[in-house]
Parts: structure tokens; C-alpha cells; sequence
């Protein structure tokens, strides 16, 4: 494994998956400003999903909503789905929960 930079205020750490067939994960450092950009990206897109959501579904209330993500090697968050890496572990995870009517 190469050596570690040291951290600054302006990179974080991500381990990235690495390529189809070999084992483990790659650590390396994104820049913390372009991750927030992919961050408020992927929430404004996951708003535009949750719009079109009903409050129902037959009987029951659609009350909330989890979604997993995980960062690529670029920065940017890939929504994790079924079929997707197996044994993927880490990430981010949102949890959108409707507000109470007043």
C-alpha cells in the first residue's frame, strides 16, 4: 500500500473499490468542496424522485424513505441497488422521513 499523505482540510479520505476481480479497496484523497457539490447533487436528484412518491400505498402511509450511496473514486454518489458489489459495507446513508401534516 502506498504511503498516506497527510490530511488536510481540504481532501478526505475515501477507500474506493477496486476494479472488477481484484480484492480490497484503494484509499485515496477527493478534494471535501467537490464532494459537497455531489452530496447537494444527489439530494436535489432524490428530491425529484421523493416528489412523485404517494403518501399512501393501499392500506399503509408511505412515511419514510432509506437510501445507501457510496462515493465513486471521482467523488460523485452511486445509489446502491440490488445485483450491485456484494458485500458492499460502507457509505452514506440518507433517511428522508415525511413531516407531519399541521
Amino acid at each position: 500500500m502506498p504511503k498516506k499523505k497527510p490530511q488536510s482540510k481540504s481532501t478526505i479520505w475515501v477507500a474506493t473499490a477496486e476494479p472488477v476481480g481484484l480484492r480490497g479497496s484503494r484509499l485515496q484523497q477527493l478534494n471535501v468542496d467537490q464532494v459537497a457539490v455531489n452530496v447537494n447533487l444527489f439530494l436535489g436528484q432524490m428530491g425529484n424522485v421523493l416528489k412523485s412518491t404517494p403518501e399512501k400505498l393501499g392500506k399503509f402511509q408511505f412515511v419514510e424513505f432509506e437510501v445507501y450511496a457510496e462515493i465513486s473514486g471521482e467523488g460523485q454518489l452511486v445509489l446502491l441497488g440490488t445485483g450491485g458489489k456484494a458485500g458492499a459495507t460502507g457509505g452514506l446513508k440518507f433517511v428522508f422521513r415525511r413531516v407531519a401534516a399541521q
